[in-house]
């Protein structure tokens, strides 16, 4: 009582500041980890004889998943453009994302809660094995904590409108993550979500190139692979499949996107007897380029969810977020997007509250 504060209330500053201190430890390790990636791509490629193609084959959909903590437990196909990579032409990306989510509900015999933040790096490769074909292969690394964005969060809904009463009520920077049957976890339980996710392979075969009438189109289809750890929440413990259609049309420098997807997920939580069901995403974006190496991009997605029969809205209702950002490419074939991601509509009791990304990688 010395220093004037309770003892619960020097527990709470010292938590505080404990997670604040592994935060940004976190965040400066990965920041610094960008920068020398970003470097070493920038130093090990002169100017590219084949700018035009760099630039053309990097504009598009920026490849970020909705990050709510329970939807990243399945099978998300990335926003991606029609176009496949030209044969023998490669990509590497490391794609960090930083998230706040917070949800909590209960009805009849389920109930869960979700106050976290994380943050969310994905390592991505893709290469073209044929003019119409192209492989990809992604795997994410997660770190959860108790966050610091909370206040922030609620000064911003607090100016521009009526802010959620869980928002009002929270105790801000804590961590908890759990989502129960019968009283009993069967996502989340008491570990942090921190560690490896699932691995993912995708293959996308291009049914015919634009023309002056017809939007570019392909096919794909995606695996997941469940090597995410399930007591930490990192995956579903069960593989899941999808399948796509991509189009793409330009028209005087403005570039639509569409994706459709869907997504069969693994029979999960089956001890639990939770019932699943296919689930489908819709992705639409617009780019529009500022100049050949910038352009500035909105997409706006639509996620059904694969949970059946809980009465949760935090498991089943739909999801519709919107992602702005821009793109920029260097003369060596090295690219850099950035941005952020809202939900919007009635989507708040659902998903993740905001997410903010930065993606880096390059064209070789």
């Amino acid at each position: 009582m010395m220093d004037g504060h309770p003892p619960s209330a020097r527990r709470s500053i010292k938590s505080i500041l404990n997670d604040t201190s592994r935060f940004w430890m976190k965040f400066l390790t990965g920041a610094a980890y960008l920068v020398g990636f970003f470097i070493l791509l920038h130093g090990s490629t002169g100017y590219s004889s084949c700018l035009i193609e760099d630039q053309q084959i990097r504009s598009g959909p920026i490849p970020i998943v909705n990050q709510s903590p329970i939807q990243l437990l399945f099978l998300q196909p990335i926003p991606d453009r029609a176009r496949v990579l030209p044969r023998g032409r490669k990509a590497i990306a490391l794609n960090t994302a930083i998230t706040n989510t917070l949800l909590s509900e209960s009805s009849g015999r389920y109930s869960g809660t979700v106050d976290m933040e994380m943050i969310r790096t994905t390592f991505d490769f893709r290469v073209g094995i044929h003019p119409r074909l192209e492989l990809g292969i992604s795997l994410p690394f997660v770190y959860s904590y108790s966050g610091i964005m909370d206040h922030a969060i609620l000064d911003v809904e607090d100016f521009f409108t009526d802010p959620r009463e869980i928002r009002e009520n929270e105790e801000p920077n804590r961590y908890e993550y759990h989502v129960e049957k019968d009283n009993k976890p069967f996502i989340g339980r008491k570990r942090r979500s921190s560690g490896v996710g699932d691995l993912v392979f995708r293959i996308k075969g291009n049914i015919w190139e634009e023309n002056n009438y017809l939007p570019c189109l392909s096919v794909r289809l995606e695996l997941k692979v469940p090597t995410g750890d399930e007591d930490r929440a990192l995956g579903s413990g069960e593989p899941d499949s999808g399948f796509g259609l991509l189009l793409e049309k330009e028209i005087k420098g403005l570039t639509a996107y569409l994706n459709a997807d869907v997504i069969f997920p693994g029979d999960a939580y089956d001890t639990e007897s939770v019932t699943f069901k296919e689930f489908h995403i819709i992705m639409l974006g617009a780019e529009y380029k500022f100049t050949p190496q910038f352009s500035a991009i909105a997409q706006m997605r639509y996620t059904t969810r694969p949970f059946d029969g809980t009465g949760l809205k935090m498991l089943q209702r739909r999801i519709y977020d919107l992602l702005l950002g821009v793109n920029y490419c260097t003369k060596g074939g090295v690219f850099i997007q950035g941005g952020g991601i809202e939900d919007f509509h009635d989507s708040c009791d659902a998903g993740s509250d905001v997410t903010f990304f930065l993606d880096i990688g390059r064209y070789f």
